[in-house]
């Protein structure tokens, strides 16, 4: 294989390994924009994957439609997901961390003991209708880039699509200012008559169902099957995403593209057959997310009323 083959194929897979982490960071742009920081984004992925692949499953006579039907099957288990979070985080006014790493560890009970119930410990991939791949018209024929950029499932485009649709959501509207500002100053926002709870829960549900979503992409589109545990550390790469990207839709898309090439230069090099053992490189996205958490947090200016409950009566 050539060197220019070798770059089309990295630069595909790293496209690939960014999308699911694009559309969970996404989410969480948005949800800590708002003052919630939601570190159950790994146990919605996770819960979004099992439910994909059973959405597509149980309707796998409608070929089409089933992909379809796993994706919104995802989604709605992240919606759901993060519908419980959202009750003891804002209703009750707990405490974020402890409630989403509390969702986290639920998720990798709860996926598992349903999967090994509905399938045993054989699998249904054989039955999983995914997406399959699109070449875009005239685009894809474009030399190097046509391939690697415009042939991938429909997910990807839509999830490249996002970026720009968020970051006008987020600076170019009025309820996007709101949201901002529940970040920031949730008592000023409240008194020109913004519901800082109400706003804070909408943004979480669309945390959740992105972040199901992204989950739902892993056993619909990146491999046609769930495994328990199959998400490994994706949403807390997702978190680490949102801090270099400085809680910004555009600059989070580059740093999902990073993290992509992590996952591609780990699969990658472990195809050349080196003589290191493959648990190094499958350390490579981790010992990334660990730099960038080291170098950035710091310095990343977060929005003030992140993490913070907001009591109304106060």
């Amino acid at each position: 294989m050539d060197i220019i083959a070798i770059l089309e194929d990295i630069l595909a897979a790293t496209i690939r390994g960014a999308t699911p982490l694009l559309l969970a960071a996404l989410g969480e742009v948005v949800s800590q924009r708002a003052g919630v920081i939601n570190i159950g984004i790994e146990g919605m992925m996770l819960i979004g994957a099992l439910f994909g692949m059973m959405g597509s499953f149980y309707t796998a006579e409608l070929p089409f439609l089933a992909p379809w039907n796993g994706l919104l099957f995802a989604g709605l288990s992240g919606l759901v997901t993060a519908a419980l979070f959202a009750f003891f985080a804002i209703r009750l006014r707990g405490d974020q961390v402890v409630i989403g790493t509390a969702i986290t560890l639920l998720a990798l009970g709860l996926t598992e003991v349903v999967y090994q119930r509905l399938f045993g410990k054989t699998g249904s991939s054989h039955s999983v209708q995914d997406f399959k791949q699109f070449d875009v018209p005239l685009l894809s024929q474009i030399p190097f880039f046509g391939e690697a950029l415009f042939s991938h499932n429909i997910i990807v485009y839509l999830a490249f699509l996002m970026v720009p649709c968020v970051y006008f959501f987020l600076y170019h509207t009025q309820l996007g200012l709101r949201v901002r500002a529940c970040g920031e100053h949730p008592k000023a926002i409240s008194t020109i008559g913004s519901n800082v709870s109400l706003l804070r829960t909408m943004c979480l549900l669309f945390a959740g169902t992105m972040a199901g979503i992204g989950g739902g992409y892993l056993s619909l589109a990146d491999v046609p099957y769930f495994s328990p545990g199959m998400t490994v550390g994706r949403g807390f790469i997702a978190l680490a995403i949102v801090i270099f990207g400085k809680w910004h839709p555009m600059k989070a898309c580059g740093a999902a593209l990073l993290f992509g090439l992590g996952f591609a230069l780990d699969n990658r090099f472990q195809a050349f057959g080196w003589d290191i053992q493959y648990q190094w490189f499958l350390m490579l996205p981790f010992v990334l997310c660990l730099a960038v958490l080291a170098g950035f947090v710091g310095r990343a200016e977060a929005p003030l009323a992140l993490g913070k409950p907001y009591d109304p009566s106060e």
